[in-house]
């Protein structure tokens, strides 16, 4: 970041009456990217300026101007905000938009690689829902990479995003009001790297050339590597839109990728759009599903016993565990992001913005032991034994009995099908919720999914206060408090996607019923809901299941 003000014009002064500049951040083609201060809320703030030498081209200063109209659209918390869009005293163009404190995904990617799975979903998981809201509004962005996201760093959620640079984004109005075409017909804009092939081709596009450049991120985070490699543009779009790309898993064999991570990152890769996933929203209803599903085999691979290798021999017999009937037991300085927007694809710069319990060894072939056997063992004990060394010997015995009785018992209840201790499970729906009462919470008589919650009880912040508590128990496999929270977070602010949050909780729970109930509410709230063939499909599968295998 450079704070000189050594021959900038802004630096130190103040634009428009309202944003005193105070350093600058980075600069492109088409203009500077300052960080400055608004005034009357002394609060910090990024300005984009146009150069005024562009001020006489009426098709960049349209594509500022339709930059401004694109990000103001976006009201999603995983999208940059714009604050505001003016002029300054000498004519120049600006757009104020919000300060974000962080790191690009670019430089996560460069310092932190490999990435844990759970991370990378996470991530991109919320950059979908950005493009969701985005795609919803109208606007394709056209120029996602890593550059463009930025990872803020919050008390209760380490990998917030923020979706920037809408600079190049496609307004897809079918109204008429945004006026001539500012890119010429066959122009490809945008970062060759992360290219769909329609886009290379400059064809038209539409929402799912952006999940393309999310399915090239994926790979990126999953491997540290793009899927292809060349030394030029031209040489990247040539390959987007005539090679397959190889299998991660091929490209870094020592990488942790599950297979269904490598199967989804492959379809959205795909050269047909239509053979990607429909949406943002079904991309990430996939995403999450992938999760689930990686999530479940490895909980069974650490329920499975350790297999070990052959004992040697022993002049003793080895005592097998003693059945449950048994007695005894034990119970995360501001960085750049980019801004291709302000020029051909050249690197502006944005400020914007549980321990595994060790498996217990088994004994091939286990033999019950019962207490009387113990009897027996002990009454076999030769007479002239039974003073002296005998009676050590005895008692010997006797105790290395009892510790293989605690033991199975300890693997009985653990891995066995006795009842381990859980964590907290969800409140029921017939108590107060934490942080609502009576006055108004939501109405006790009758389970939650059933409710209506009056707009006038409504309180968005809390709900996203509980639902980020909900996302930090979910990650860290607390279903049941995740389930509290985001049952709370609904109380506050009924949305689809929460009850949508709280089927997928529900499932990785194995509570099938509670999220078949969250399941109907859902669809009531979200008819046209994306989600639903991989719910359906998740729900049946969840049913076929027998009831001691959930």
């Amino acid at each position: 970041m450079r704070t000189s003000a050594e021959g900038d014009e802004y630096i130190g002064k103040t634009l428009a009456k309202k944003y005193r500049v105070e350093a600058l951040i980075g600069e492109g083609g088409m203009g500077k990217v300052y960080r400055a201060r608004q005034l009357a809320l002394d609060k910090p703030v990024v300005l984009k300026v146009l150069r005024q030498s562009l001020l006489s081209d009426e098709r960049t200063v349209a594509r500022f101007q339709r930059e401004a109209k694109a990000a103001s659209r976006l009201n999603h918390p995983n999208s940059i905000s714009i604050l505001d869009f003016g002029q300054a005293e000498d004519g120049a163009l600006f757009i104020a938009m919000e300060f974000v404190p962080g790191q690009d995904l670019h430089q996560v990617l460069s310092r932190e690689w490999p990435l844990p799975e759970s991370r990378v979903v996470r991530i991109v998981s919320q950059v979908l829902s950005a493009l969701s809201d985005a795609h919803g509004a109208g606007v394709i962005h056209r120029d996602l990479k890593p550059e463009n996201i930025m990872l803020e760093q919050r008390r209760n959620d380490p990998d917030f995003v923020k979706v920037l640079d809408f600079g190049i984004a496609k307004i897809t109005d079918t109204n008429g009001d945004e006026g001539p075409a500012l890119t010429r017909a066959g122009f490809v804009c945008g970062t060759p790297e992360y290219m769909s092939p329609e886009q290379a081709r400059g064809a038209q596009l539409d929402h799912r050339s952006d999940l393309y450049a999310v399915g090239v991120i994926l790979y990126q985070l999953t491997t540290g590597l793009l899927p292809f490699e060349s030394d030029s543009a031209v040489g990247f779009a040539t390959k987007h839109l005539t090679e397959e790309p190889p299998p991660p898993t091929k490209r870094r064999p020592e990488a942790r990728i599950s297979p269904g991570m490598e199967r989804l990152i492959l379809r959205v890769l795909s050269k047909d759009p239509n053979d990607r996933p429909a949406n943002a929203e079904a991309f990430k209803a996939e995403l999450l599903a992938v999760d689930r599903d990686r999530r479940r085999l490895e909980a069974t691979a650490r329920r499975a016993p350790v297999a070990q290798p052959p004992a040697a021999p022993m002049a003793a017999p080895v005592l097998a565990p003693l059945p449950r009937r048994a007695t005894g037991g034990s119970h995360i300085d501001t960085q750049p992001g980019t801004d291709p927007g302000w020029g051909t694809n050249e690197p502006t710069v944005e400020a914007t913005v549980r321990a595994v319990p060790e498996l217990m060894q088994t004994v091939q072939n286990p033999m019950p032991i019962t207490s009387d056997k113990t009897e027996a063992i002990v009454a076999t004990i030769p007479e002239e034994e039974t003073g002296g060394f005998g009676f050590f010997k005895a008692l010997t015995i006797t105790l290395v009995i009892a510790a293989l009785a605690i033991g199975g018992y300890y693997y009985y209840i653990n891995y066995g099908g006795g009842q381990a201790p859980e964590e907290p499970y969800a409140l029921p729906d017939n108590v107060p919720l934490p942080g609502q009462n009576s006055a108004t919470g939501p109405d006790l008589t009758k389970p939650l999914y059933e409710q209506e919650i009056p707009v006038q009880n409504r309180n968005a912040q809390k709900a996203r206060e509980a639902e980020i508590e909900g996302d930090r128990q979910f990650e860290r496999g607390y279903f049941g408090m995740a389930a509290t929270e985001y049952k709370k977070a609904f109380g506050f602010d009924p949305r689809p996607d929460l009850s949508l949050k709280l089927v997928e909780v529900y499932l990785q729970n194995g509570k099938i019923e509670e999220a078949r109930n969250w399941w109907t509410r859902h669809r009531k709230d979200a008819p046209d809901t994306k989600a639903a063939d991989h719910i359906e499909q998740a729900l049946k599968s969840a049913t076929a299941i027998p009831p001691q295998q959930q």
